[in-house]
């Protein structure tokens, strides 16, 4: 059987991570960084040590741009709402199927949802893996 993270993607092995976030590069995944004055919480990643994932800084994207809407009661604005709504809506339908896809039996179709849904959610980082380490 096939590891399930596992696909050809466009003539390509490749492999999704575990969904974790990057190891921040401003305090080399300490959560801190050293001044004059001592050392103090990272800027970049509030302390985490790692950097948020795609996922978030999407939300937070879509958080920026409804409080610049939010007081404006032009049709732009509107749309730019509306807009926010579906894409939303979209998202967590495409969550909903790469967690149902855990229930399909089809180890083959199973990654292939994963991966068609990761294209636009970007949950995991996809590699280029090499075919020598598939588990069979």
């Amino acid at each position: 059987m096939r590891d399930s993270r596992l696909a050809r993607v466009r003539g390509k092995l490749a492999t999704m991570s575990d969904g974790v976030g990057k190891q921040c590069e401003t305090c080399y995944g300490e959560g801190r960084i050293p001044t004059d004055a001592g050392p103090i919480t990272c800027p970049d990643c509030g302390g985490a040590g790692t950097l948020a994932t795609e996922q978030t800084l999407v939300e937070w994207r879509l958080r920026a741009l409804e409080r610049s809407h939010d007081d404006r009661p032009d049709e732009t604005s509107a749309d730019i709402r509306w807009l926010i709504f579906e894409l939303r809506r979209a998202r967590e339908a495409l969550t909903d199927l790469v967690s149902l896809a855990d229930d399909v039996d089809d180890v083959g179709l199973r990654t292939r949802v994963r991966f068609i849904a990761n294209r636009a959610l970007e949950l995991y980082a996809t590699t280029t893996a090499n075919p020598d380490d598939r588990q069979e």
